[in-house]
């Protein structure tokens, strides 16, 4: 497939590194020589220097010949303006990212979508859904769902008090087996592997297990996770990402205080969210101690730090840990920011331009083999829904008997009426279940072979 990425930031970076690794050939468009010179050097693509919407430019790029769009410069207009000049191209697929409100109301994507455009990707949106995710459950650093919400893919973090540090995979199997769950991933310096019984987990690690949707709260007490007995949240930033995740939370029957350091925000925020009983918008310092004991972050279940500044969001969320929230979530964009974010112990960290990213490449892929799909973060690890049918080939046959390609796990069987099963070696799968699949992006052929019948 060929793809033409409109934009080299953050988001167009890491969606081209993720597709050109994957055997996409992919070209890319940026006004910044600075930012093209960086992906030129790092990353096996072709770099076209000039603005997007330049007719003569997209013809150079290759346009004509192309699968794929991808618009995801910093200026929702340009990205829109370049999805449907791509029309003119009859380009099959055109993604157009946006971040500002405007771009949010369902009648204004509905248009873009009648006019052509495949997919209006909102990063606010994105950023806001991810957050309300992780804090739903007090374990999770990040969720994912799979056959219709049924089945989640939880990531936590193994920290020095877990009681999983230094345990053996087939001793938790041993003494939870009460629990329907499986770790279908570790993650550990930067590499994925699928563990045996035989693996010891190690404090640090990263731990993908995946469990049934109405079970998944039961990994806070198999994992010993502090729960606060109250449902208070407070939020520092007055942006449009605060409104939307105390909207969220608010939903979710939280009680939320919104800390906001411009009184402009806080005019705005009055006048928008103020008539919500479970809202209370203040003024003040967020990185205060003094601040913070006011909007009684001590005793509070969840403190989430989204302003637009890196340095604020770590040094809020410093202040929060120090105060002893029980959660803390902070948006951090700059990769070199995430490691002092680690150090000084904050639980969830987001950055607004991966999570779209991850989220193009999950309608990428999804587009190409399954029904759902994610990858495992930091790793090209994927877990991916694949259905079967009458000519599977790991149908009717016990799952130890059944070949299937190095580094690749069943981890989940949703049947009929989305009944989850965790399998063991002697589950069988029948025609028409649905399986959620981890393995590695050169398997996916065969895997498809052998589940798809393809």
């Amino acid at each position: 497939m060929k793809v033409l990425i409109i934009g080299a930031g953050e988001t167009g970076h890491y969606i081209a590194s993720e597709l050109s690794e994957d055997d996409f050939k992919v070209s890319v468009i940026d006004e910044n020589p600075e930012q093209l010179k960086v992906i030129r050097r790092n990353l096996n693509v072709a770099g076209f220097l000039g603005n997007g919407t330049s007719l003569s430019l997209l013809e150079s790029a290759g346009i004509e010949s192309t699968d794929l769009i991808i618009a995801s410069t910093n200026h929702d207009e340009t990205n829109l303006i370049c999805c449907l000049l791509a029309n003119h191209y009859k380009v099959k697929h055109k993604i157009a990212v946006t971040k500002t409100e405007s771009f949010m109301k369902k009648k204004l994507v509905s248009n873009y979508l009648r006019s052509g455009i495949s997919q209006v990707i909102n990063s606010t949106m994105v950023t806001v859904q991810e957050i309300l995710d992780t804090a739903s459950l007090a374990s999770a650093i990040e969720v994912s769902a799979f056959g219709e919400k049924s089945v989640l893919l939880v990531g936590c973090r193994i920290r020095e008090s877990s009681p999983w540090k230094g345990v053996y995979l087939k001793d938790i199997r041993q003494t939870q087996t009460e629990n329907q769950f499986l770790i279908a991933s570790i993650v550990r310096d930067g590499q994925s592997s699928i563990p045996s019984g035989q693996d010891q987990i190690r404090q640090g690690d990263y731990v993908y297990i995946l469990i049934p949707r109405h079970l998944a709260h039961a990994l806070n007490d198999i994992l010993k996770v502090r729960i606060s007995t109250n449902r208070r949240a407070v939020i520092a930033g007055g942006n449009l990402i605060a409104e939307k995740v105390a909207l969220g939370l608010a939903k979710s029957h939280f009680e939320v205080i919104l800390i906001c350091r411009n009184e402009s925000n806080v005019n705005r925020l009055q006048k928008r969210v103020g008539n919500k009983s479970q809202i209370t918008i203040r003024h003040g310092d967020y990185n205060s101690v003094k601040e913070q004991l006011k909007s009684e972050v001590s005793i509070s279940s969840l403190f989430i730090a989204v302003s637009g500044d890196d340095r604020q969001n770590l040094a809020a969320g410093m202040v929060a840990r120090y105060l002893g929230a029980t959660k803390v979530i902070a948006i951090i964009n700059r990769q070199d920011m995430l490691q002092c974010a680690e150090l000084v112990d904050i639980d969830v960290t987001i950055s607004p331009r991966l999570s779209t990213a991850r989220q193009i490449k999950k309608i990428v892929r999804g587009r190409e083999q399954s029904l759902n799909y994610t990858t495992i973060s930091e790793t090209n690890m994927e877990v991916m829904e694949m259905v079967t049918n009458e000519n599977s080939r790991i149908i009717n046959t016990p799952l130890k008997e059944v070949k299937l390609p190095e580094n690749t796990l069943v981890g989940a069987i949703i049947k009929e009426e989305e009944q989850v099963i965790i399998p063991t070696g002697d589950t069988i799968i029948n025609a028409g279940d649905k399986v959620i699949m981890v393995t590695m992006p050169e398997s996916v052929p065969k895997l498809r072979t052998i589940i798809e019948g393809k």
